[in-house]
């Protein structure tokens, strides 16, 4: 049986004592990671949002199979952050609507969650009024007769993973779904946990939902940080826990309301999504160490874009051959130029050892 059949859909419950262990833990994270955001200034935060926030609108669509343009969404995030960035020449409509969704479930994360704005969002994502190719219902909850289904597997043997309600009874379910989202006083956290799965298990629209259900999720979040910035970002944990996800969704999905196990599983995952934009903020402010710590010291330009791409990993070690590729220069070129931030102080050779000669940046450890 599907949940939403449950003759006490939409009453959903949990372990209060399993999920207030791990809330109070998670908030205990975020209020440690905002903490060290805060006493790093204004520049570490928007550059960290930038990342952040980039990362989320990439794999919201990727999730989904969907990639889309990064430098258009770093030029076009970066300018909202008011930071100066060369315009793409080449832009997509399908790209700017995955910004605008997300621009618009974060920065106006106060404002009320309506049908008419869930159906703006859609629109966005479907600028032409096809996917893969195939035309579809856009910027209205689903009207067809026909069962929507998730499968897999060959025609003719298709595996029916999940079957969401008939259409006729969406607009009421997603009624209740959305005055929850505006008038629950549970902490946004728990909010973002069972709102991403109720949003999932009604299967609104003809397509898109994963993404949709995720902004839901990135604007909850918003509320949980008090910021219009995100920081940590949900989607690019769940791409790394792809099969994981899809799993959990469907376990969910069945038999019963009580949802401990999905809660859980939810927690943990954000508990993860800060984690990883820890890592983020290192990087960040380690390039803003290294730049202000050499600024005096003279660069060619192959030199600072050798150095921006190794900023941006700090795990790659380099060699004479990688530089040439990476610089376009003669082999002598990279040796020179390798020699030269030596000299400088500002590469070192590389302790692995072995047949070949590796360098790394050095920070005056």
């Amino acid at each position: 049986m599907y949940i939403y059949q449950h003759k006490n859909w939409p009453r959903w419950t949990w372990n209060q004592t399993q999920v207030n262990q791990l809330l109070i833990e998670l908030i205990g994270k975020q209020q440690h990671f905002l903490g060290k955001l805060e006493g790093l200034g204004f520049d570490i935060r928007e550059k960290t949002a930038l990342e952040s926030e980039i990362k989320d609108i990439l794999t919201n669509s990727e999730i989904e199979g969907n990639f889309l343009q990064e430098s258009q969404i770093r030029s076009s995030i970066a300018k909202n952050l008011g930071i100066e960035m060369e315009e793409p020449t080449n832009k997509s409509t399908e790209t700017e609507g995955a910004i605008n969704l997300f621009l618009d479930a974060t920065r106006n994360y106060k404002t009320l969650l309506t049908s008419e704005r869930l159906f703006d969002w859609h629109a966005g994502l479907f600028p032409t009024g096809r996917s893969a190719g195939i035309k579809i219902e856009v910027a209205n909850y689903r009207t067809s007769s026909e069962p929507m289904q998730i499968v897999s597997g060959a025609m003719g043997r298709e595996k029916v993973h999940y079957e969401a309600p008939v259409s006729t009874k969406v607009p009421k379910m997603m009624g209740e779904l959305l005055r929850y989202i505006n008038t629950s006083e549970e902490h946004p956290f728990i909010k973002a946990c069972v709102a991403h799965l109720w949003f999932e298990v009604i299967h609104p629209f003809e397509d898109g939902n994963g993404r949709l259900g995720r902004a839901i999720v990135d604007k909850l979040l918003c509320e949980a940080d008090s910021s219009t910035f995100r920081y940590y970002s949900f989607s690019s944990t769940i791409l790394k826990h792809t099969k994981e996800y899809y799993n959990e969704l469907n376990n969910a999905s069945v038999n019963s309301l009580e949802i401990t196990r999905w809660m859980n599983w939810m927690m943990n995952i954000l508990i993860k999504a800060i984690e990883q934009s820890e890592i983020i903020l290192k990087k960040v402010d380690f390039r803003r160490q290294f730049w202000e710590k050499n600024k005096e010291i003279a660069l060619n330009p192959r030199q600072q874009k050798v150095l921006i791409k190794l900023l941006d990993n700090t795990e790659i070690n380099i060699n004479s051959d990688r530089w040439t590729r990476i610089a376009k220069c003669t082999k002598m070129t990279a040796t020179r130029d390798i020699n030269d931030l030596i000299e400088k102080g500002i590469f070192k050779k590389s302790e692995s050892g072995g047949r070949s000669t590796y360098y790394q940046i050095s920070f005056g450890e």
